[in-house]
Formats: structure tokens, C-alpha cells, sequence
């Protein structure tokens, strides 16, 4: 099974940057920079992980996180918050609450790590 990624991030470097990062570990990757089209890009990508960044032009990451959560047929996707708020505790209160939180600025080692982490959850 190939290991598909989803990043949403209005930041067009960071998503640069998380692309190069994770294909070059073998990770297949796709990339949002808004909220809208978030369902459509599940339904046809089908991640098994997705970074989700809090703060999109056009919708709050933690509404995504919630309704990726609720919805039968998404629950199943882990999702990591990618946040540089320091609030984690909101997060984690949150329900249903993201699998994961990476806080920017992050590092490479950081990110695989995660993504490492997190991908087993999916199955």
C-alpha cells in the first residue's frame, strides 16, 4: 500500500517544503492551500494521513479536524494539527481531537517523525 499524504496549508512554501520532504521518503503527496474542496480531495485521493494547518483563509482547521472526525466514512484518517499557536491544551480538549499536534516552526526530523508515527493509525 502506497503511503498518500495529504497536506493543507495556505503557506505555498511550507506545503513546497512538506512536498519535497515526504516524496523524497517515498511518500505520494498531494496539497491544499484553502479549506474548500478539503471533502472532494478525500474522496478522490484517499490520504492516509493529513496535516492540516489551523489558520486557512477561508475556514478554521479545527472545524476540519472536526468534521474529518465525525464523518463515517473519514473518521478513520488520522489527522495532525500543524499549528504555531501554544495553546495545545485547546486542542486536545477538542472532540473529537486531532491524533496529532506539530508545532511550527518544525524540522524535517520532526516532521517525519510524525508522519511516521501517525501512519500505522490508519490502518
Amino acid at each position: 500500500m502506497e503511503n498518500r499524504v495529504l497536506v493543507v496549508d495556505d503557506n505555498e512554501f511550507i506545503l513546497s517544503l512538506i512536498s519535497q520532504i515526504l516524496n523524497n521518503q517515498g511518500y505520494d503527496v498531494e496539497t491544499l492551500t484553502r479549506a474548500y474542496g478539503i471533502v472532494d480531495r478525500i474522496q478522490h485521493f484517499h490520504p492516509n494521513l493529513i496535516l492540516l494547518d489551523v489558520e486557512l483563509p477561508d475556514g478554521d482547521g479545527r472545524d476540519l479536524c472536526r468534521m474529518i472526525k465525525q464523518s463515517k466514512d473519514m473518521q478513520h484518517i488520522p489527522v495532525v494539527m500543524c499549528t504555531g499557536i501554544d495553546e495545545v491544551n485547546d486542542f486536545l480538549q477538542q472532540q473529537p481531537h486531532p491524533d496529532g499536534i506539530l508545532h511550527k516552526p518544525f524540522d524535517m526530523y520532526q516532521l517525519i517523525h510524525v508522519v511516521e508515527e501517525k501512519l500505522p493509525l490508519a490502518a
